[in-house]
């Protein structure tokens, strides 16, 4: 069963126009082969991988987007890593995530979209001062974004990165004095500014909060609104690999996303699919699986076009403090050590990871064993390294003498 409730119109043909509003069961090309896909196409059957994919496509006189097949996390994988050694793509590339033998690795554009984004979501003044408190270095491109982004709305930024710890008052004074309106905050950020206001320490500067990208952040919009009211919150929504594909403003419903115009996503099944319609996408994302569940629903913003509804990862995936990991490689690196024989991860209530290991006979079930597995797998994983770096308490290595379910455990299964 397809999952939507918005059936778009079919969609102009002219290039320039193609991807304005899109977003639905099927995409261009209900009739004859739209430019711009068929573009999309050719540029993607270039690559080893993705010839015998697409080349039977691109023999037919006529065909849609629905009837193309769906691109896997795997195979884009593959792809991202022949057009790396062919040097068909340039611009930014980063590890997202994966191991250390097994990076998974996405190449944007240098300027990661951002003028496509700003056409379509544009929180920020040519008189802002933007603070961008995203950690900069390692799996962290939403930093360089808001740096592109802040410079193509003609803003000015101050690159922060993290604020160091219990300096709070020091640097809220610090940017007030330096005229700052803005502020671009990964989930973490957006606590230590919720705490600061809660201790009586208010923002009365803080004009614009711009949340999200890559990194997912599900803040509750009425816990800002009550302890920032003068400040619009504007939202990005995206995944690693996709990059950002929705935006919403501040007068948009809660966990609501507008499509941005250079991507067209498609609900299938609860799954959301996207195909990035410009060509400076290498390799071509033609109806790419995100592993993230949504809809498509009605938005009370009055911006025309459809919305969708994000409801979260696809198993073996989950979200850890607003980054996408697999659980899945969580526990290959885990079962790949000598001392244990079976793992699984679970994510409570309190959004700590547990990686709960059944230890190999012989190994002690104490304090050094566990230790040594956790540094093991944060040593060979790529996201989860930079994660527990912020947050060092909330991923542990639990023995147990069983375990019972799935390798993945979410919050509602344990």
């Amino acid at each position: 069963m397809v999952s939507y409730v918005h059936r778009p119109a079919p969609l102009p043909s002219a290039p320039e126009r193609l991807g304005e509003g899109t977003a639905g069961p099927r995409g261009p090309g209900t009739g004859a082969p739209v430019p711009v896909l068929e573009g999309l196409l050719h540029r993607a059957a270039r690559l080893p991988s993705l010839a015998a994919k697409y080349e039977r496509e691109l023999t037919r006189r006529t065909f849609a987007l629905a009837d193309l097949p769906v691109l896997t996390p795997g195979e884009l994988a593959t792809a991202t890593a022949e057009a790396l050694a062919l040097n068909t793509g340039e611009g930014l590339l980063w590890a997202h995530g994966g191991t250390l033998d097994t990076p998974d690795l996405t190449l944007l554009p240098e300027q990661m979209f951002a003028s496509e984004i700003r056409s379509a979501w544009n929180p920020l003044h040519t008189t802002d001062v933007v603070a961008n408190l995203h950690p900069a270095g390692r799996m962290q491109a939403d930093h360089y974004f808001f740096n592109r982004f802040a410079t193509a709305s003609g803003a000015t930024v101050l690159p922060l990165g993290p604020l160091p710890q219990g300096a709070d008052d020091d640097w809220l004074r610090f940017l007030a004095r330096h005229h700052v309106t803005a502020i671009a905050a990964p989930p973490q950020a957006v606590s230590r500014l919720l705490r600061a206001s809660m201790a009586g320490r208010p923002l009365p500067w803080l004009r614009t909060l711009m949340l999200g990208g890559a990194t997912h952040d599900t803040t509750d919009d009425g816990l800002l609104a009550a302890h920032f009211p003068y400040t619009a919150v504007w939202r990005l929504y995206g995944t690693p690999t996709a990059w950002v594909i929705g935006q919403r403003g501040p007068h948009c419903l809660a966990g609501i996303y507008h499509p941005l115009p250079h991507q067209h996503v498609e609900a299938v099944d609860g799954r959301l699919l996207v195909t990035t319609l410009t060509p400076s996408r290498s390799p071509a994302l033609i109806r790419y699986d995100t592993q993230e569940r949504g809809e498509f629903a009605h938005c009370a913003c009055g911006r025309p076009g459809p919305a969708l509804r994000v409801l979260g990862t696809r198993p073996p995936f989950f979200r850890f403090r607003g980054r996408t990991l697999s659980a899945r490689e969580l526990v290959d690196l885990a079962t790949a050590l000598d001392e244990v024989t079976a793992a699984q991860v679970a994510v409570t209530p309190e959004e700590r990871i547990q990686l709960r290991v059944r230890l190999a006979p012989g190994v002690p079930d104490d304090h050094h064993s566990n230790a040594w597995i956790r540094f093991r797998v944060i040593e060979n994983h790529l996201a989860l390294a930079a994660c527990v770096l912020e947050q060092p308490d909330e991923f542990e290595v639990v023995a147990v003498r069983g375990l019972t379910g799935t390798p993945v455990l979410t919050t509602e299964e344990h």
